[in-house]
């Protein structure tokens, strides 16, 4: 897929960083697993895995309840 904006010279956005801002949302709202995410913003996994980092995105989202299922799995082997 190609997608095209028109983005106002203003902003002073260049493609790579409009890809990234784009990648990084994907990642953030679920859309796309880290990997994917990687290869739309033309990173790689751990350039773009540190960028998340330092952007302060959590790289595993679990909740509450899924940490309990997961340590209460882990108990019974």
């Amino acid at each position: 897929m190609q997608l095209t904006l028109t983005i106002p010279d203003s902003i002073n956005l260049s493609q790579i960083d409009a890809q990234i801002m784009l990648a990084v949302k994907l990642f953030e709202t679920g859309r796309l697993p880290l990997g994917k995410a990687a290869v739309v913003a033309g990173l790689s996994y751990r350039a773009f895995h540190e960028l998340l980092i330092k952007y302060g995105i959590p790289i595993v989202t679990m909740t509450e309840e899924d940490v309990r299922m997961e340590v209460a799995h882990a108990y019974n082997y």
